[in-house]
């Protein structure tokens, strides 16, 4: 008979190591320090303004901006898709000159 599992808590949410190694951190704050440029160079002088015309919620974006780049804070595929989206780039040019 299987054993029935614990529903899981917001402490065991807290607690749970998240574990990213130093090489996908620093990948991770290169994304979205080139988010940021392109959102500049696009014309975009605010993070709000292009969360708003990309369909992002401003705070995700600011987040994904600042404690992304700064500390290489992990983020959803899905949110770069909406980023790219609304740079009207595609994948692939958005990583041409990440490395």
């Amino acid at each position: 008979m299987p054993t029935a599992k614990r529903p899981v808590t917001k402490i065991d949410k807290e607690t749970k190591p998240r574990i990213i190694p130093d090489v996908d951190r620093d990948y991770i704050k290169k994304i979205a320090t080139k988010a940021k440029e392109l959102r500049i160079k696009a014309g975009y002088s605010s993070y709000e303004g292009f969360a708003n015309h990309a369909g992002i919620n401003r705070n995700s974006y600011f987040r994904f901006e600042k404690k992304s780049a700064e500390s290489g804070e992990n983020f959803t595929i899905a949110l770069l898709l909406k980023i790219t989206r609304g740079l009207s780039i595609s994948l692939t040019d958005f990583f041409q000159e990440i490395k």
